[in-house]
């Protein structure tokens, strides 16, 4: 979890792919969009969900596929039908979902952005502050990591095996 301009995005990029090239892991990311309309009026896709399909599925010739789900459904079971699914999952990252009851990275821009947003359920810190000296006189009981020079720590505090 972080506020736009974060580092959430690059952290999650940086750690699919140190999953995916060190465990073989098979990621997947579930993306709370709040600014706009994920599909637009007047698209066939679109069209399809209005008129009562459950789901509308896209598929192109470069293999990009995109999945219209049109009901209300939570984060929850959205992690339950990936597991669930035709393809294997072997880890999600939840991106813009912040009273969510998971191990949750916080990604900052400055050290003054921890305070006000750190919760019970953050278990390290990562995002732009890496890019700016810490203090050392903090009293932070959590570690500020980069995934790229700790991922084996990433793996430890998460119990990725």
């Amino acid at each position: 979890m972080g506020t736009s301009g974060s580092g959430k995005t690059h952290f999650i990029t940086n750690a699919i792919k140190l999953l995916k090239k060190h465990l073989n892991y098979e990621v997947a990311v579930i993306k709370n969009i709040h600014e706009h309309q994920i599909d637009k009026k007047g698209k066939d896709s679109y069209k399809y969900c209005e008129a009562g399909a459950v789901y509308s599925i896209t598929k192109n010739i470069y293999d990009e596929n995109t999945i219209f789900i049109k009901r209300k459904i939570d984060v929850e079971e959205l992690t339950k039908w990936l597991g669930l699914g035709p393809f294997k999952v072997d880890l999600v990252f939840i991106e813009g979902f912040k009273n969510l009851k998971y191990p949750t990275i916080l990604c900052v821009e400055k050290f003054p952005d921890i305070e006000n947003q750190l919760g019970e359920d953050v278990k390290m810190i990562s995002g732009l502050i890496l890019n700016s000296p810490i203090p050392e006189d903090h009293d932070l009981k959590l570690p500020i990591i980069d995934i790229e020079k700790h991922f084996e720590k990433f793996l430890k505090i998460f119990r990725i095996k």
